[in-house]
């Protein structure tokens, strides 16, 4: 398989995550969104055979990264993000991961962010 049928196959399976979760199914979406992580890390490695490319690269990154996030793995997530963030990803595309740290962040430690009720005045 190519770069492109891998991400084709992640997108799939985060399909079908997205339509189970909608239907209350949430060990069944919990699995499909396992498996497009899979096949988007996949297609990452593949690139990485093939030469690795922006934007694709940071593309595939980005939505891996979310992906993680969907599968409870904020720290795989966040792994994920910083790794493109490394590389020099395309100037939009980093933004984006810019904002998916910070989104990853208020999960890993949602305490730091609220603040306490004596701190409010």
């Amino acid at each position: 398989m190519n770069v492109r049928d891998f991400h084709n196959k992640a997108m799939e399976f985060a399909e079908l995550a997205l339509v189970a979760r909608i239907q209350g199914q949430r060990a069944q979406a919990h699995e499909f969104f396992v498996q497009a992580l899979e096949y988007e890390l996949a297609a990452i490695a593949q690139l990485e055979v093939e030469g690795r490319i922006e934007p694709t690269n940071s593309v595939l990154h980005r939505s891996a990264a979310t992906l993680a996030l969907d599968c409870n793995q904020p720290q795989k997530a966040k792994e994920i993000a910083t790794q493109a963030l490394n590389q020099n990803p395309h100037p939009e595309i980093a933004e984006e991961l810019h904002e998916l740290l910070h989104r990853i962040s208020l999960v890993l430690s949602p305490r730091s962010v609220a603040p306490k009720k004596n701190q409010m005045a």
